[in-house]
């Protein structure tokens, strides 16, 4: 029964008309929304529900009223009906609150085991697969009791739907704990039988999902069953147990027509050539074994060729000559443009001849501007200036190589929507379109709210036209909400429009932390644009955070170095606190590299220790361009080649008077040092 609190509630907010005079200014309002947040988090007592209630009624016209609404009804959840979360629903922006409210009443009714409504109500419940199961036990209970009502058997004693149960329970995910009941019923009639028990077992395998592998292993109650599982297990832990024949899961002891084995050997086969050690083996006689295998179990040629592909890439560096020779020849034969990449920027970093690889990249792939640049430096003379001066108008590092060898002014192909003719007379029509969302999105930024902000954003930036996407990350960037306007020209794939592509974001604290150093500010906002695309907030999985993502080590050295202020983690998810560091890195590693931005950024990326490594083992045989292209790890190469494009596009962004007849595409110390 909706209760007479939030029915008023929810009238107050139906028949509420704006009134300039009655509305409490945005500051008060503000104010207004935090207490009820504060309260509610605090406590959800009847007392609290009535105070928060009284001060929902003072904002009906407040950008966040719905939010404030979601968690009023979601403090009185154990008390909500359907209807109500219905009649919320018809009128709150964000779907993912209602579907919460009604798993919150989902959990109610299971609670009280009020399997009818659940059934009678199940189209309207979210579909995820803990609801599903709900309603399949919901369902199961309506036709035991009818069986016990109308006296035909006992109650348990109703058999499961097989069909929906195999269709749930074949999956290679962990399931929610809301199916344990039902699973164990399904078990108890007999309907889990040890084939289904091994066929989950192997889609657990094949999406290395070990957790549940080993959760199967330790219900199975069919001990053949187990001890299979147990060698699965441990084959999951050691894929080397392919080649040990005193494992269950030997090669040698594999039923070859067995489908199962099949797909585990699949599914084991790209970790255990990661395992491969050439000390220990002779990699040529192995991959002979390896086909045999693959003959064996009956593998088709397209599945033999990427075990090929993973082999060749585990023992590409090999020093062994008879290994390099052979690792040529497949690579010849096999055409494929990874590996074929991989090994032209080998030829690079040992100074040899590298056109007979560029020839077998397929037409697609020579395309790409980093070939291109690579291309011409093997071409004869009037075809090199060809395509450099094609390269030279595109907007990437080898765009930049090209306009450096060609001796011209780098001037990259970009729009500027001031002159694009995409800002047009339906510009307003576009913002007052979107007035309501572009409000609620101020007010959660306002309290720091990114997860339902950036919600918010993206459901408001899909299944529009490129141009009203390009308009809302102009409208973004003019509100200086710098990662919105950045993730706006994403969506909208709007790559020349580097004015919103590239902000200039906090360039006051740029300004301030950057007195006195060697650093110059496109460049430390370039590496702040690459690394976290301006979100105060990022964090990465390495628990790099905020602007500059910094590791929390490695701003408490900083800081203890440059005696800066710093004693919490959280400062770096401040942009004042995380410049001021970033900044103070970036003099760090300028210290130890000169004024070589190409050394520095790959340090500030990759680390220092790995940057030497690198540059002992070239020994200053190496040109910048050959240098950068043969960086071993794909991430810092980008990086590099990110970071030194952003800064030249700063550069012309911010019209720095040095560099408005001349980009500073390159430093002395970059051009002239052998790497």
């Amino acid at each position: 029964m909706k209760s007479p609190l939030l029915k008023l509630t929810l009238l107050s907010l139906f028949f509420a008309l704006p009134s300039v005079a009655n509305t409490p200014d945005l500051q008060k309002q503000r104010e207004i929304y935090r207490k009820i947040s504060e309260m509610l988090a605090i406590s959800q007592s009847q007392p609290t529900q009535q105070l928060a209630n009284q001060l929902l009624q003072q904002i009906p016209n407040y950008p966040l009223v719905s939010y404030a609404e979601y968690q009023l009804l979601n403090a009185n959840k154990s008390q909500l009906s359907l209807q109500q979360i219905e009649d919320y629903q018809a009128h709150q922006p964000n779907p993912n609150f209602a579907n919460r409210l009604k798993i919150e009443w989902l959990k109610q009714r299971v609670t009280q085991q009020d399997w009818a409504t659940i059934t009678t109500n199940s189209a309207k419940l979210p579909q995820d697969t803990a609801t599903q199961c709900i309603v399949l036990q919901a369902e199961q209970a309506q036709t035991e009791q009818k069986a016990i009502d109308e006296k035909t058997q006992q109650k348990n004693t109703a058999v499961l739907p097989q069909d929906k149960l195999e269709q749930l329970w074949l999956t290679g995910k962990s399931l929610p704990s809301q199916c344990d009941p039902l699973l164990a019923q399904w078990q108890a009639q007999g309907g889990l039988t040890p084939d289904l028990a091994k066929q989950r077992a192997v889609l657990a395998f094949e999406q290395a999902n070990g957790n549940l592998l080993k959760h199967l292993q330790q219900q199975s109650t069919d001990n053949t069953n187990k001890q299979w599982m147990t060698g699965l297990f441990a084959l999951f832990n050691n894929p080397l147990n392919l080649t040990n024949y005193n494992t269950d899961f030997a090669v040698a002891k594999l039923t070859k027509t067995d489908s199962l084995n099949r797909r585990i050997l699949l599914a084991i086969m790209p970790a255990y050539i990661k395992k491969l050690n050439e000390n220990q083996i002779d990699p040529i006689k192995h991959f002979a074994e390896l086909e045999q295998w693959a003959k064996d179990f009956q593998l088709t040629q397209h599945q033999l060729t990427a075990w090929k592909l993973l082999y060749l890439a585990q023992f590409f560096d090999s020093e062994n000559p008879a290994v390099q020779q052979w690792r040529d020849e497949q690579l010849t034969q096999l055409k494929d443009d990874k590996l074929t990449e991989r090994r032209i920027r080998l030829a690079i970093r040992e100074k040899a001849k590298f056109k007979n690889w560029l020839d077998l990249l397929s037409e697609q792939t020579q395309q790409k501007e980093e070939w291109q640049y690579w291309i011409a430096q093997s071409a004869p003379k009037t075809k090199k200036q060809q395509i450099l001066t094609a390269l030279s108008t595109q907007r990437s590092f080898y765009a930049m190589l090209a306009a450096k060898d060609l001796g011209v002014v780098y001037r990259p192909n970009m729009l500027d929507i001031k002159t694009s003719g995409v800002e047009n007379a339906d510009k307003k029509t576009v913002e007052q379109r979107f007035a309501q969302i572009l409000a609620r999105i101020t007010e959660l930024r306002y309290f720091n709210d990114d997860a339902n902000m950036n919600s918010e954003w993206t459901n408001l930036l899909k299944g529009l036209t490129q141009s009203e996407q390009i308009d809302l990350a102009d409208y973004a960037n003019k509100q200086s909400w710098y990662d919105l306007s950045i993730e706006a020209t994403i969506q909208a794939k709007a790559w020349s429009y580097l004015s919103l592509r590239l902000p200039n974001a906090y360039t006051e604290w740029f300004d301030l932390h950057l007195q006195g150093k060697q650093i110059r500010r496109t460049f430390a906002m370039a590496i702040a644009r690459q690394e976290s695309a301006f979100r105060p907030k990022a964090s990465s999985s390495a628990n790099a955070r905020g602007l500059m993502q910094l590791l929390p080590s490695t701003a408490k050295l900083t800081a203890q170095q440059t005696q800066l202020p710093y004693n919490n983690e959280q400062q770096l998810f401040d942009p004042f606190y995380n410049i001021m560091l970033g900044t103070a890195h970036l003099q760090q590693l300028y210290d130890k590299y000169g004024d070589n931005r190409i050394l520095i950024a790959a340090a500030y990326n990759a680390g220092a220790n790995r940057v030497d490594r690198w540059l002992a083992k070239a020994n200053g045989t190496l040109t910048m361009a050959e240098f950068v292209a043969s960086i071993p790890f794909y991430e810092t190469r980008g990086y590099v080649q990110n970071v030194l494009a952003y800064d030249s596009y700063y550069q012309i962004l911010q019209q720095q008077p040095q560099y408005l007849f001349s980009l500073k595409l390159f430093t002395k110390a970059e051009k002239d040092r052998l790497y």
